[in-house]
């Protein structure tokens, strides 16, 4: 039998970041554990008796340290140090026991259901393991992180060592927010942006005019939000068929037409991704064969597909469907299971190491998808960890 893994998140310091950040403990046997911070993936094998030593000596420190922080902090700020002391003051003892519970869980784990998953095996010896080489950039989707504005997803996406942010028009232009201001501060904090553009409710194939022109200004305001965020890539889903059962042959010529335009509109910085949809009545591009059409007939340098692993028909095998790309400029990873789409890394059935493994060579970037609608970054905090540990996983596995 396998060993099942126990994991853990604590806040450690990180060597390669230099600054403290939330870690993965995994723990496959009673000698030895895996640490890795999940901002950077930077990996090292310990004893875990000798590791839980040091991470107790840092909590008790923390605790020591508290007074003088606090003294500090309210000469520094009153006002803020006073408005938010309510609440610290109610999760700060949550906090504390969450903290040691997790120490004593490492030493000694509680039983927990059988259904774990298989652990990484640890090298036979301590020590820090070899860096993991990624060509791709990986994003944070803003829906993980619906509940918050864009300029604090973005501070979010940086300190849990996202590469950048896949912003949505939609929750800009609900904000009201102002693109070159979002576009300042991605810079300062070295983030990469790219747009998801308007699609809810939207058809630019519509055979319903004032449908179509409507979705088309839909879209052609989201290539100026794009413009001025100095977004590198805008998502743009397909049109689809008006009535069900429509032929989607015969709004074929439509769909050419409108991504040409926007294309145009885009300008030679700007890389325009039409997703491929998941098979479902109306859609008419979910096929390689589809995206590969389309990107033919519009005959823009500026057009390409973008992979979305959860759209990719269920039975079919993965790798085989993203290797039959002629042009893919994006990928939106998500895991998926047979009625589910967009569910968190590792908690579907999607081969995703094999799927990585195949991304090995992508240079374009990686949007992690999903959605949470309550406030929080667990569930962004959650995917980042999964995909360093499904990475690591793809680098090992033979060509």
């Amino acid at each position: 039998m396998p060993a099942t893994a126990e994991r853990y998140e604590v806040e450690l310091p990180c060597p390669r970041c230099r600054r403290t950040t939330v870690h993965l403990v995994t723990t496959a046997d009673d000698a030895l554990s895996r640490v890795m911070c999940i901002a950077c993936g930077h990996a090292a094998t310990v004893r875990t008796l000798q590791f839980m030593e040091q991470y107790v000596g840092g909590v008790v420190r923390r605790l020591l340290a508290k007074p003088s922080e606090i003294t500090t902090e309210f000469a520094r700020s009153p006002r803020d140090f006073v408005t938010s002391l309510p609440g610290r003051v109610l999760t700060k003892p949550f906090r504390v026991a969450a903290e040691l519970r997790t120490t004593v869980d490492i030493i000694r784990p509680r039983r927990r259901p059988a259904d774990r998953r298989v652990a990484p095996a640890p090298p036979a010896m301590p020590g820090e393991l070899p860096a993991v080489a990624r060509a791709c950039r990986v994003l944070l989707s803003a829906p993980l992180l619906w509940a918050h504005p864009s300029e604090e997803i973005l501070e979010i996406a940086r300190a849990l060592g996202y590469d950048g942010v896949e912003l949505w028009a939609y929750q800009l232009v609900a904000e009201d927010a102002d693109p070159s201001r979002l576009a300042a501060r991605a810079r300062s904090l070295g983030l990469e942006l790219t747009l998801h553009a308007l699609s809810w409710d939207l058809n630019p194939t519509s055979r319903i005019e004032p449908i179509r022109e409507a979705s088309m200004d839909a879209l052609r305001r989201s290539v100026d939000l794009a413009r001025r965020l100095g977004a590198s890539v805008l998502v743009m889903h397909p049109g689809h068929t008006t009535v069900p059962h429509d032929a989607g042959e015969a709004y074929w010529p439509g769909l050419v037409t409108a991504v040409a335009e926007l294309a145009d509109a885009a300008g030679p910085e700007l890389t325009v991704g039409v997703e491929h949809m998941e098979p479902r009545q109306a859609e008419y591009v979910v096929s390689p064969e589809h995206a590969n059409r389309l990107v033919r007939e519009v005959g823009r340098p500026n057009v390409g597909t973008v992979l979305d692993v959860a759209h990719i028909p269920w039975g079919q095998d993965e790798v085989v469907f993203l290797g039959h790309l002629d042009r893919m400029v994006h990928v939106h990873l998500s895991d998926a299971d047979e009625s589910r789409l967009h569910l968190p890394l590792g908690q579907g059935r999607r081969d995703l190491v094999r799927v990585l493994r195949a991304l090995q060579e992508f240079r374009g970037a990686v949007a992690i998808e999903g959605f949470s609608i309550s406030a929080g970054e667990e569930l962004a905090r959650w995917n980042k960890a999964q995909f360093e540990e499904l990475w690591r996983a793809a680098s090992l596995v033979e060509a």
